[in-house]
Order: C-alpha cells, then structure tokens, then sequence
C-alpha cells in the first residue's frame, strides 16, 4: 500500500506543479483569467494534499480524489479545444485519481470489520 500511496502523491504532485504557472503563462491557449487563478489554485491545493497523503493525513485521500477528479474534468476540456498539454494533463491526472482510489479502497479493505 505504501508504493501505491506514494505514487499516487507523485503523480499528483507532478500535475499540480504543471498547474501552478498557468495564471502568469497559459501557453497560448487563451485560457480565460479567472479559470487561470482556479487552475493555479487548484495546482497549489494538489500541492499540500500530495504532501500530507505522503505524510498520511486522514484527509488526504479524499483531497487527492478531489484535486484528481478536478483535474481530470479540465483535461477533458483541454483535450476538446485542443490545448497544448492536455494528452499529458490526462494522463497524470487519471494517473493521481487512480491510484490514490486504489490506496482508498486498499486501505478500507484491510480495516477491521467490528460489529
């Protein structure tokens, strides 16, 4: 479970400092202003969660899926106006989702049944 938490950080993390500069410089791809602050929001949010999931906050699981499923939602977009990046923003992004849910449900499943 350790690995799959892990990887799940990096890869969040890989996509949140992607998202960080997008504020200041969207590339050419005439992301409007405010959607660029939320982007870079989002980037500094995914930032904190990748670093207490690999710290194991109790919070940091469901924030990791949050910040994923958000990222995802945006890659969709990226990919249907032909932005650059958005192969990229896709993968990680599935990537981040997919493992922080592998170590979720990982994790409830070893948890003991009391009754």
């Amino acid at each position: 479970m350790r690995t799959i938490r892990c990887s799940a950080a990096v890869a969040t993390l890989a996509m949140s400092l992607l998202n960080l500069p997008i504020a200041l410089d969207d590339g050419g791809n005439g992301v409007p202003t405010p959607a660029a602050w939320l982007i870079s929001l989002l980037g500094v949010v995914g930032v904190i969660a990748a670093i207490a999931l690999l710290r194991s906050a109790a919070w940091a699981t469901p924030a990791v899926l949050t910040v994923g499923a958000l990222n995802l939602i945006g890659a969709v977009v990226a990919l249907v106006r032909s932005w650059d990046g958005a192969v990229i923003g896709l993968v990680l992004s599935a990537a981040g989702t997919g493992l922080a849910l592998a170590y979720a449900v990982g994790r409830t499943a070893k948890t003991p049944q009391t009754s």
